[in-house]
């Protein structure tokens, strides 16, 4: 009976071990799982502002484009520009 006894105090503290183990590696992934989905966020966030950021410049791009194709614009010179200051002195 002692025998028994002793068998099933090691069975019961092998279990009793590999169920805290087991919880351990569970809350180890589970915050593991929480700063990846942070991280995602965080990249969304970015990727949604680079998005942004590259309409605004194919938007300059397209209306540059125009300019130049259909209405024949140009950048001038600097010996064509001319700076006009306000009579009221500045």
């Amino acid at each position: 009976m002692n025998r028994l006894n002793a068998i099933l105090l090691v069975i019961l503290v092998l279990c009793a071990w590999s169920v805290v183990t087991s919880q351990y590696v569970a809350r180890k992934l589970y915050s593991d799982l929480q700063k990846e989905q942070k991280s995602q966020h965080d990249l969304d966030v970015e990727y949604g502002q680079l998005m942004l950021e590259q309409g605004t410049w194919g938007a300059h791009a397209l209306i540059e484009k125009a300019a130049t194709t259909r209405l024949g614009m140009h950048t001038p010179d600097p010996r064509e520009v001319q700076v006009v200051t306000p009579r009221g002195g500045t």
